[in-house]
């Protein structure tokens, strides 16, 4: 079945909700009055991809302002949308990803591979997510789940489309190695992949807004845009820049699942040696770090 879909490359303002929810909805628009069957938005569209502990304060539950008006906004315009926002429950914060359709809320997916720093502002999720709709079965992911196997094990053989959204930043400005530049060209790359080992249509929408500085003065943390709607492995749109930007168009889904050889899921990502070195040391260090950052102030916010 053809579906008509819509990545809205989309510069948020880190925290000014009445902005970003204009912004969003004005965007919306426009990709359905281009014939948009669903609508893909970025990873935190709201408040906007930035790592302080505003987060916090600015986390909202599923039944509060920014899934309420995109629900009204599905059922006006007649189409489906989903990106993520910060959810509070009663007990913890998460990087959720929502997908509303005319009829409501369908589904939600907690980020099962929260990178580094991210995870002292919300903790991980465990299982990934299936969303039923006309146009076949939709699997959901954010970011940098794209870099680990976990979650795609689970979709082979139930999926006809996966749906990712995003905030890959671009490598920081203050730092010139190989492993900056891999990361991101990855951003790049794995869409392609993913797309390639399900050999079904996948969407990748990125965020393109500063999103404050990096730690250690390491320079501006500016979003990478570069996003790209991808069929069984050939690029069919995309962003070839950070600017704000719709990129559009119609794949079609089949019943007919390959089946994927779990070999593909083995060495996922080649990284050269050092690669490997430099990635264990920042990457580990700054997650233990970050959760425990997250455990001691997690029940401030929630009080």
């Amino acid at each position: 079945m053809k579906v008509n879909i819509a990545c809205l490359q989309m510069a948020s303002k880190p925290y000014d909700w009445d902005y970003n929810i204009e912004k969003a909805t004005a965007m919306i628009k426009e990709a359905v009055n281009n014939g948009a069957d669903i609508c893909i938005l970025p990873e935190v569209f709201i408040p906007g991809y930035s790592l302080t502990d505003e987060n916090f304060r600015q986390a909202e539950p599923l039944d509060g302002p920014t899934v309420s008006i995109l629900k009204q906004i599905a059922k006006e315009l007649n189409v489906y949308i989903t990106g993520s926002i910060i959810e509070k429950t009663k007990t913890e914060f998460y990087n959720t990803m929502v997908f509303v359709g005319p009829k409501g809320l369908m589904g939600t997916y907690h980020k099962m591979n929260v990178f580094s720093l991210e995870l002292k502002y919300w903790k991980r999720g465990n299982e990934g997510t299936i969303v039923n709709t006309e146009f076949g079965t939709i699997g959901l992911g954010i970011c940098a789940d794209m870099i680990y196997p976990p979650l795609w094990k689970q979709y082979p053989g139930k999926v006809d489309l996966i749906l990712i959204c995003s905030a890959w930043p671009e490598s920081p400005s203050g730092i010139k190695l190989s492993y900056t530049s891999h990361f991101t060209q990855l951003c790049k790359d794995l869409p392609i992949q993913i797309s390639k080992v399900f050999h079904i249509p996948t969407a990748y929408c990125n965020a393109c807004h500063v999103g404050g500085t990096w730690p250690l003065n390491l320079g501006f943390m500016c979003c990478a845009g570069l996003s790209e709607i991808v069929d069984r492995g050939r690029v069919v749109a995309s962003a070839n820049s950070r600017k704000e930007q719709i990129i559009q168009a119609v794949v079609e889904t089949s019943k007919d699942r390959p089946l994927v050889n779990p070999i593909h899921f083995k060495n996922w990502i080649k990284y050269p040696l050092r690669e490997k070195i430099l990635r264990l040391l920042v990457e580990k260090l700054a997650a233990y770090y970050a959760s425990f950052y997250y455990r001691r102030n997690k029940k401030k916010y929630l009080d």
